[in-house]
């Protein structure tokens, strides 16, 4: 993820997320201890978009008591958008400080933002490591839930529940698998149903046969009996695939999960997916989300994210997710350490709270952005209003690299917890506690 902002080095700010219309006190604390130590400064407020004017300057100022250095704040924010804190020295030689927080309206105040991993494999079918050491990962690369989907099998998701079972971890794990039946070139990812598709589509596979393309008969039977109920479709749409789709979906649906029309422009070597074909499932409402980034080579996330763009001009809804479809989460590439392949997608959510039901609410009602990140790049966020996207932004260069480094302790934690290390749970627990904190600070709700 991104470094934090350079004034963030030397400076704290918080609440960074606070209510529209409301008072609210900030707090200013320097890091550095010698930084405001016996210096005169006076302290302006700005709104990002308002073409550089002083919203009030020289705000008056509480100091903190000693040891701290810094002070407090009290404004109240008429609007929402972006605001600054300039901190600007009697001694002309002390560089100014810029500190951004961020108002919210009462709907998205109350949303927390998670970055969450709803398409990766283990080597239970076609990846690189086990359930639960992908889940120590990607906690440690900073992510606020996981499903793991195997091809064709579900059971390997729950091996990743069931490592970390009883900890209460604030990390949540989701059943999935990744559902393509027999000829079907239609990819699903089922998330956090409590059926499983694959195991009536095509019978329960191990590890062993997880390859095993043969259907059940009953699922042809079933392919077959929906066919006959569908109307005329489009030129270039094929009945197997909707039958499918309308198939695996409903059973996704009464199991209360997601149903995600997995990377239709993936080629291999041809296009997964027609066009025609993808239009006609995200307009009849066979799916709930579009993976708009799926881990795919660059041409065919941007050909994606072209497609999406047309269709939503002319006027379709369509909740986004995106997703690395990982099958390993070990450094690849030349050299290694310049490829994290797992964390450069993902999905930025904002939900009420981190359930199946709040992040189902979230993406569904169009709460959720997809994010492309190619290590030593910027971050590309797709798929969302630009309300939203203005608010990952702050989000990516203000709060979310300060995050990181407390994932990344509870990662390395969750790895010694699950290789069965003496002393781990304890201080796994004991550091999840310590960093509980940490939301309620940066957020005034």
């Amino acid at each position: 993820m991104l470094n934090r902002r350079i004034d963030l080095y030397s400076y704290d700010i918080y609440p960074k997320v606070v209510p529209v219309g409301r008072k609210v006190t900030v707090t200013v604390q320097a890091i550095d201890p010698h930084l405001m130590q016996d210096f005169s400064y006076t302290v302006s407020l700005y709104a990002i978009n308002d073409a550089g004017k002083v919203l009030e300057s020289n705000l008056p100022c509480t100091p903190l008591a000693a040891p701290r250095q810094g002070f407090t704040v009290t404004v109240t924010l008429p609007k929402e958008q972006e605001y600054l804190l300039q901190i600007t020295y009697a001694d002309k030689a002390r560089p100014q400080a810029n500190l951004q927080f961020y108002a919210l309206e009462d709907d998205l105040l109350c949303r927390k933002p998670l970055f969450g991993e709803f398409h990766a494999h283990s080597f239970f079918s076609d990846g690189k490591q086990g359930p639960a050491f992908l889940a120590a990962e990607y906690r440690q690369h900073g992510f606020d839930f996981l499903s793991v989907t195997d091809h064709r099998r579900r059971a390997p998701s729950l091996l990743a529940i069931e490592a970390f079972e009883g900890l209460e971890l604030p990390f949540k794990l989701y059943p999935g698998e990744e559902v393509h039946p027999a000829d079907i070139r239609t990819h699903i990812v089922n998330f956090a149903s409590d059926n499983s598709a694959n195991k009536f589509a095509l019978k329960e596979k191990t590890q062993e046969t997880w390859r095993d393309r043969t259907g059940d008969p009953e699922w042809f039977e079933e392919l077959e009996r929906v066919k006959a109920t569908l109307p005329a479709l489009p030129e270039n749409v094929s009945a197997d695939e909707v039958a499918s789709a309308t198939i695996v979906s409903r059973i996704i649906r009464e199991g209360g999960g997601l149903c995600i029309l997995a990377h239709p422009h993936w080629r291999y070597p041809l296009r997964s997916v027609t066009d025609e074909t993808t239009r006609y499932f995200l307009q009849s409402g066979l799916f709930d989300a579009l993976e708009l980034i799926g881990g795919q080579h660059w041409s065919d996330n941007h050909s994606q994210i072209a497609y999406y763009n047309q269709l939503t001009a002319e006027g379709m809804r369509i909740p986004v997710v995106g997703a690395s479809d990982e099958h390993g989460v070990l450094p690849v590439g030349s050299p290694p350490e310049k490829r994290h392949y797992f964390t450069e997608e993902r999905t930025l959510v904002f939900a009420k709270e981190n359930s199946r039901e709040g992040i189902m609410e979230a993406v569904k009602g169009c709460y959720s952005a997809a994010m492309f990140m190619p290590v030593d790049q910027f971050p590309q966020i797709n798929g969302c209003s630009y309300r939203l996207f203005k608010y990952a932004m702050f989000l990516l260069l203000n709060y979310f690299p300060l995050r990181d480094e407390l994932y990344a302790v509870e990662g390395r934690y969750m790895h010694e917890y699950a290789a069965g290390t003496p002393g781990a749970k304890e201080k796994l627990l004991r550091t999840v506690a310590d960093n509980a904190y940490f939301e309620d600070k940066y957020f005034c709700r």
